[in-house]
C-alpha cells in the first residue's frame, strides 16, 4: 500500500510543481490577466441580470485558536433572493443554525435552536443594507458578494493580480478555475463555461499568520424566482424578541 501511494503522489506533485510555474510569474508581477478579469466581467453581468435567484451551498470554515492551531468546521447554506429588495439565508452546521431575512423595510436574524429572534430597520437596496449591517450591528452574511457582484466600482482597483488557471470538472460542471489576491486577501473562483455562474469559491485571510481558508461548493437553481412574499419572516410560534447590539454606540463595551 506504502508503494502505491507513493507512485499516485509522484504525479501529482510534478502537477502541481507543473500549475505552480506556470503561473509564478503573473503572481510576482502583480499581473491582472485580460481573461481573468474578463470572466469576471462576464459572471457579474450574469448576476446583475438575473432578476432573483436560489441555490445551495456546502461551506467550511477554518478557526484559528490562541495557539496557533486551525480547526475546520463544514456546514450548509439556503440562499433566496428576490432583487431589489428581500433574501432570506439559511445557515445550518452542527455548531449552530442561524436563517436571516431581508425585506419589508427590515433585517432579521433567527436562532431556531434558540427560539430568538432580533429584527433591525434598513434602507436603500440589498447592498447598501449589507454595509450598514456591517458597519452598525457587526454581521458578515456568507456569499453576501454574490448579492453585489458587479455593482461594486471598486473592485478592480482593490484587485493586485488575478490569473487563469485552467479548466476543472466539478460535480460533472466544467468550471474555469481563477486566482485573485488582494490587500489581506487571496481568493480563487470557479466560473461555469456554459452558466457564467460562479461553482465554487475559496478565501483566504492573509492578514492572518495562520492563513484561514473558507470554501463554498455551490449549486444553481437555475430556474427559481422567488417571490418577496416568498422570503418574508414570520416568527415561530412561541419565539422571543431580543435587541441586536448596536457597535456603532459602544454597546458591547
Amino acid at each position: 500500500m506504502r508503494s502505491r501511494i507513493k507512485c499516485l503522489c509522484v504525479p501529482l506533485a510534478l502537477l502541481a510543481a507543473s500549475t505552480a510555474h506556470a503561473q509564478t510569474a503573473a503572481q510576482a508581477a502583480g499581473v491582472v490577466e485580460p481573461g481573468a478579469m474578463d470572466a469576471m466581467d462576464k459572471m457579474s453581468a450574469k448576476l446583475i441580470s438575473l432578476p432573483g435567484f436560489a441555490l445551495k451551498a456546502d461551506v467550511t470554515t477554518e478557526v484559528v485558536l490562541d495557539t496557533g492551531q486551525k480547526l475546520q468546521f463544514t456546514g450548509a447554506l439556503d440562499i433566496q433572493v428576490h432583487k431589489p429588495d428581500a433574501f432570506k439565508i439559511v445557515a445550518t452546521s452542527d455548531i449552530q443554525n442561524r436563517e436571516y431575512y431581508f425585506g419589508g423595510g427590515k433585517f432579521t436574524v433567527l436562532a431556531p435552536r434558540l427560539n430568538y429572534y432580533a429584527s433591525v430597520p434598513v434602507t436603500g437596496s440589498i447592498g447598501q443594507s449589507l454595509d450598514s449591517l456591517r458597519t452598525t450591528y457587526g454581521v458578515e452574511l456568507p456569499l453576501a458578494d454574490l448579492f453585489t457582484w458587479g455593482t461594486d466600482q471598486t473592485l478592480r482597483s482593490r484587485i493586485k493580480s488575478g490569473y487563469v488557471i485552467r479548466p476543472e470538472t466539478i460535480d460533472g460542471r466544467t468550471c474555469t478555475h481563477y486566482a485573485f489576491r488582494q490587500e489581506k486577501v487571496d481568493w480563487q473562483i470557479w466560473i461555469e463555461d456554459s452558466s457564467q455562474l460562479p461553482c465554487k469559491m475559496v478565501i483566504t485571510d492573509t492578514n492572518d499568520p495562520s492563513m484561514p481558508q473558507y470554501s463554498a461548493l455551490m449549486r444553481w437553481d437555475g430556474s427559481a424566482r422567488p417571490s418577496a412574499a416568498d422570503l418574508a419572516f414570520t416568527a415561530p410560534a412561541g419565539a422571543n424578541p431580543i435587541r441586536m447590539v448596536d457597535l456603532s454606540k459602544g454597546e458591547a463595551k
